[in-house]
This record gives C-alpha cells, structure tokens and sequence, in this order.
C-alpha cells in the first residue's frame, strides 16, 4: 500500500479547529460500529486531526520493529521524499526529529513539546535554531504493550503563541486511543503485508492468495521455506510431489493455496480432492476420467481430477484415508505423469503439481499398511510439516485478531475487540482443534458478545468452558510472561510445567516425575520450591485458585 500525501495546511491559525477534531474522533468511532473497510476511514481521520491541530508537518508512522527502529510511512504532511525515508530509517532528517518518536515509543506516552529545547512531557531535547510545537502519541497494542503507530504533529508555534497545550493534549490522548481500539486489527494486516512483501521481494501473486497468519518463528520459517523452496520448485514443468503434513485443523488446505496462490501456476485450475471420499470403484474415473458409455452410470465424458488441474495444482486431502487399492491408481500418474482415462487406450499426458495431505504420521501409516509404501517412496521427499497450534502459542494473537475481525464483518457486529485477561486465557490454552478451533470459538464468542463492548473473561467462560478451566500450555508460558526478569519467568514456567504435568497424569506422581526425567528427591525438591504442596491451593499464573493438590506422595 502506498503512503497517503495529505494536502497542505490550508492556513495557520493560532487556534486549533475543535469542529475538525471533533470530526477526527467522531469518524474513528463510526469504525468502532461498522466493521471493516478502515483503510478510508483512518486516513480520513488522521487528515482532519492534521487539520485540525493545524499541523504543518504531520506523519503516520507504521512501527515494524522496535530494535533497530524500523517505520513504515502511512501517511506525510510537509516532508520531502529524502525527509520520509530518513524517518521510516529511525533517521533525523531536516523535517522531523526521531528521538521524539523513540521517546514515545520508549515511554509508551505521548510527548508534548511546547517550545524546541523546551519539552514538557520528557521528550528528548531538539535543535535549539528551531522553533515550534510537537505532538508525538503513540498508539499502544495492549496485548503485546508495545506500539503499533505513532502520531505525529507539528505546528510552527509554540504553546506561548498559542499552538499545543493541555486542552490539546487531553484529546490526544482519547484519540490514540481510540485509534487502538478501532484499527488494531487493521495495523496487524499491515504489518503482516509489508512483512510479506520484503520477503517476496516483488514477485507476482494471485489476487486472493490467502495469508499465513501468525508472528511465531515456526510460522516465518513456514512462509520462508515456501517462498525460498516449493513456490519456485512448482513453477518448473512437471514437478516433484510436496506432502504437506499436521494435525486436524492446522491449516493443510490454506498452505496449499498459499503455494498455488503465490506460484506460476496461480492463474491455471487448482482442483481439491477429498480423499475420504474416492471408493475403490470409482478411484480411475474420479481422478482420470471417463468416456460416455465406458461403464454402466457414465453418462457421458468427464475429465477426471488430474486432467482438469493440468497446469495447475491437485490437492490431494488426507491421502492417508484412501484405501491401498485406490492409491495403487495413483502410482503411475505420479511416476510418469500420464493417465488413461476409463474407455481409452491412449496415455495421455498431465503437467500437474500435485500437493498431498495427511494428518498421520506417514512411516507409522505406511508400517501399519495404511499408507502403501510404493506410493509413499514417490512423495517423501519432499515434506512441509506445520506445527500444532499448542507448539507456537505465539501466533495466537494474531489468528484470534484475523478470526474476530472476519467473524465482525460477517455479522455486521462490531466488538472493541479482547480484555488482554481474555486473550492471556486463549494464549494459555492447548487448542486441541488448532487454527480450526480458534475460528470457531471467535465465531461463538461475536455471536454472543454485544456490541461495542470488550469480549471478557466471563463472556469467554459461558461459550468456551474448557479455555482457562483446562492444563496451562507450558509451551506459552514465554509468551505470556513476556519482560519477566529471567529468574521469576523460569519459577513460573518450571511451576506451570509441574503443574501440566501432574494433570496430565491425573496427579500420579510417578509417572508425571518419570516424564520430566528427574529422581525422586530432585521432583520433591522442585515441586516444594515452587509451592506445590499438599496444604492450601496451587494457583496459576493469573492467580486463579486451581484446586487442592493431593498428596504428593508416591504409592509403593
């Protein structure tokens, strides 16, 4: 998405123009009760918000990371080109000073600067030739209590002439926030997109490639992998098999449109197959097709899976649930890349990329002959494994963002979006159904929730009793404890893990200590240290009472 070039200052009044501020905020929270559609909105907001400060340069800083600050320009008021890149840098340029913004950001609060070397809300110091005011609010994600966006303003007075002062800054603050509120969702997009399109580096995509959402490191070298390995591998002409592997609701299905999406073959047929659903009987016909008249019921041609894909990509879900005698048909298409469809005697020849799919483990399905080993040998080589949902915790923000967000345009119901208790609950959580599960519960929870409310605990507790009732995920203790000092996050995460782990093993201690390879005396000695006893309730990290803890003794 390109920058947004707001039009110069009309004029420069002394005064700052309340009807346009008002206007500002008011146009925010029509986005708060109608979902979707932002992009117009925000700029719209953020152009009367200049106006109305009257505000000679003004930016939209997107923040893409924090260490080294990197920015991404939304919109500029005032700037040169060379002035822009400096600031999207972390740089000073001739415009705007960048220690204001790194004070903002390092503060989480908004700098108020009356007069330059005159600062009233600890901003850094500025160049004493300049004069003016300046103010720098940033926007704060309070689940991640980082800045997503800084605001920026600046006005050729200072607060003596008659620019910025208190009353000002009162609906700065009101209007950061409830820029936060109404555009979270939309500045995460944001990010994602830009992510992506660094690591693409320009190459085509189709219109409605679906995204991988998440910000988990499981989930970067997810995209990297595809873009730096399979994505180029599918464009050559008659490419290797990729067998895509993960539990039930992981995403199987989206990673393989995310590689026909962003391939050469994006424009070209992309046919699915529901393995579970191709009998024995019908497994030639159904993926090779037919003449009229071939066999009692073929009414007329059809061209099977593989021929209608030729140039695209076949998508093969589940494999694992055709029958041996029903992959035995795929066997040759894979191997010499032609089919002969029932009624014909001539080989005719496919240029497919064919992707597999299977939520088994493919060497105990081919060991317990679910999974034929000749066919396995033609696809093993190449292998995308996507982790479960319990595995990468971190990328629950973001999936329970996006499924909200989706849920609310659908619904034409708009929330102000998690109580961060709420979303620390979900983060807790193992999510047994994975990314498939999160999509539901967000559905559940704007089905129920009103609107222009906050989706809280208790909310959370009527429609989804087993989230925060159920085993901690030790996995999301890091997650959760965030810039903990590094010898009270380890306590808690050695606490949560006993803790899973006995529940795991219905408090049969010897089988949850064995677990943990740890002796006798040395389990004793950790569960004592960390307040697991048999007196008095073990709490959880958010100090919710779990129930007594029974004896911690071990049966003979």
């Amino acid at each position: 998405m390109e920058k947004l070039t707001l039009s110069p200052l009309e004029s420069s009044t002394s005064t700052c123009d309340y009807r346009r501020l008002f206007n500002a905020m008011n146009t925010v929270l029509r986005v708060l009760s109608a979902p979707g559609h932002e992009k117009e909105p925000l700029f719209r907001s953020f152009e009367e918000a200049a106006n109305g400060l009257g505000a000679e340069r003004a930016l939209l800083l997107l923040v893409e990371k924090q260490e080294p600050p990197h920015f991404r320009a939304l919109a500029v008021r005032g700037l040169t080109e060379k002035d822009v890149h400096a600031c999207e840098r972390g740089e000073r340029g001739d415009g705007v000073d960048m220690s204001i913004v790194r004070a903002a950001i390092a503060t989480r609060q908004l700098q108020m600067v009356g007069q330059f070397g005159v600062d009233t809300r600890d901003a850094a110091p500025h160049p004493a030739d300049r004069q003016g005011s300046v103010f720098c609010a940033p926007i704060i994600d309070s689940l991640r209590d980082e800045a997503m966006v800084v605001l920026y303003f600046q006005h050729a007075r200072c607060a003596a002439d008659g620019a910025y002062g208190e009353r000002e800054a009162v609906w700065l603050d009101g209007y950061s926030a409830a820029i936060g509120q109404a555009f979270a969702y939309y500045f995460q997009q944001l990010r994602g997109k830009y992510s992506l399109a660094d690591l693409l580096r320009g190459a085509p995509r189709a219109e409605h490639a679906p995204e991988l959402i998440g910000d988990s490191s499981q989930t970067e070298a997810l995209r990297r992998v595809l873009h730096e390995t399979y994505v180029p591998a599918a464009c050559a002409p008659d490419p290797d098999p990729i067998l895509i592997l993960g539990e039930k609701g992981t995403g199987k299905d989206l990673v393989a449109r995310y590689l026909y999406g962003h391939s050469a073959r994006r424009t070209r047929p992309f046919v699915v197959v529901n393995c579970a659903e191709i009998s024995d009987e019908l497994a030639t016909a159904r993926f090779f097709g037919h003449k009229k008249g071939s066999f009692t019921g073929a009414m007329s041609d059809e061209t099977g899976f593989f021929r209608a894909a030729h140039k695209g990509v076949v998508f093969l879900d589940e494999i694992g649930e055709l029958t041996p005698r029903a992959q035995g048909t795929l066997l040759r298409v894979l191997e010499n890349r032609t089919v002969v469809p029932i009624g014909e005697t001539r080989e005719v020849r496919v240029d497919v990329q064919v992707v597999l799919a299977t939520n088994r483990d493919p060497e105990t399905a081919v060991a317990s002959g679910a999974i034929r080993g000749d066919l396995f040998d033609r696809f093993k080589t190449q292998v995308v494994r996507i982790e479960p949902l319990r595995e990468r915790p971190s990328d629950i923000l973001a999936l329970a963002r996006h499924f909200l967000a989706h849920h609310e345009q659908r619904t034409g119901k708009k929330t102000l979006g998690f109580e961060p208790d709420t979303m620390r609950k979900m983060i807790a959580y193992s999510w047994p159904g994975n990314v498939r599960e999160v999509a539901r519960v967000c559905s559940l929870l704007v089905t129920h929730a009103k609107p222009g409310q906050r989706i809280d605990e208790n909310l959370l507790a009527r429609c989804c009793p087993d989230i925060g009732r159920r085993n901690w995920n030790p996995m999301a203790v890091p997650v959760l404890l965030g810039e903990m000092p590094m010898r009270k996050a380890l306590r808690a995460f050695g606490r949560e893990l006993i803790l899973a782990r006995l529940e795991h093993y219905n408090w049969d201690v010897r089988s949850a200590r064995k677990s943990l390879g740890l002796p006798k005396t040395t389990f004793h000695r950790y569960a004592m240290g960390l307040g697991i006893t048999t007196s008095g309730q073990n709490r959880n990290m958010n100090g919710d009472s779990r129930d007594p803890a029974p004896d911690l003794s071990e049966s003979p």
